[in-house]
C-alpha cells in the first residue's frame, strides 16, 4: 500500500506535537480537569489517540506498523501491572524497613490522590478510583507510545538514517 504523506515527516511530527501541546494547555489552564472528580488530565491524551488514529489512516499506516500488536495485548498490560506492583512492593517495603530501623514508626496508606497544578489534593480510597487510575495510565501509555515511540520514529526513520 502506498504511503500518502503530503508534507515532510519533520513537519508532520511538529504539527502533531503542536496540536497535542495546544490541547494540553487548553485542558490544564481552561478546562482544568485536574480539579474535577476525575482528578486527572486525561482529555489531551484521548484527543492525542484520536489524532493518531486519523493520521495513521491518512498516511496508510496501521497500528501494527507503529508497534501495537493484537496478540498479547492483554497479557502485556497484565505483565506491566505485575512488574509495577512488584517494584512498588519492594520499594515501599525497603522504605518501611529503613524507617522502622531508624525508630520512626511508619504505616502504609493506600489511596489515589489527584494531581493538580494548583496543589489541591483529594484522597480517594474507593475501588473505582483505583480502576480509573489504571485506565488513565493505559490511555496515557497508548497515546505517548503511539505518537512518540511509534508514529514519530516510524516516519522520521524513513528520512533520517541515524534513527534506524
Amino acid at each position: 500500500m502506498e504511503r500518502n504523506i503530503k508534507c515532510k515527516p519533520n513537519n508532520l511530527c511538529m504539527i502533531i506535537f503542536m496540536l497535542c501541546l495546544s490541547v494540553r494547555f487548553v485542558e490544564y489552564f481552561l478546562i482544568e480537569t485536574d480539579k474535577t472528580a476525575i482528578g486527572e488530565n486525561v482529555l489531551h491524551k484521548v484527543v492525542g489517540i484520536i489524532l493518531l488514529a486519523l493520521v495513521l489512516k491518512k498516511i496508510n499506516l496501521t497500528w501494527g506498523d507503529i508497534g501495537f500488536q493484537k496478540n498479547g495485548f492483554v497479557s502485556g498490560i497484565l505483565k506491566g501491572l505485575l512488574l509495577g506492583s512488584v517494584c512498588f512492593a519492594v520499594s515501599f517495603g525497603l522504605e518501611l524497613g529503613i524507617l522502622a530501623l531508624q525508630g520512626n514508626p511508619a504505616y502504609l496508606e493506600i489511596y489515589i490522590s489527584s494531581f493538580s497544578l494548583t496543589g489541591s489534593q483529594i484522597k480517594n480510597t474507593d475501588f473505582v478510583f483505583f480502576l480509573l487510575c489504571v485506565l488513565f495510565n493505559i490511555i496515557n501509555v497508548w497515546m505517548e507510545e503511539g505518537v512518540f515511540r511509534g508514529l514519530f520514529l516510524k516516519t522520521l526513520s524513513e528520512t533520517k538514517p541515524f534513527i534506524q
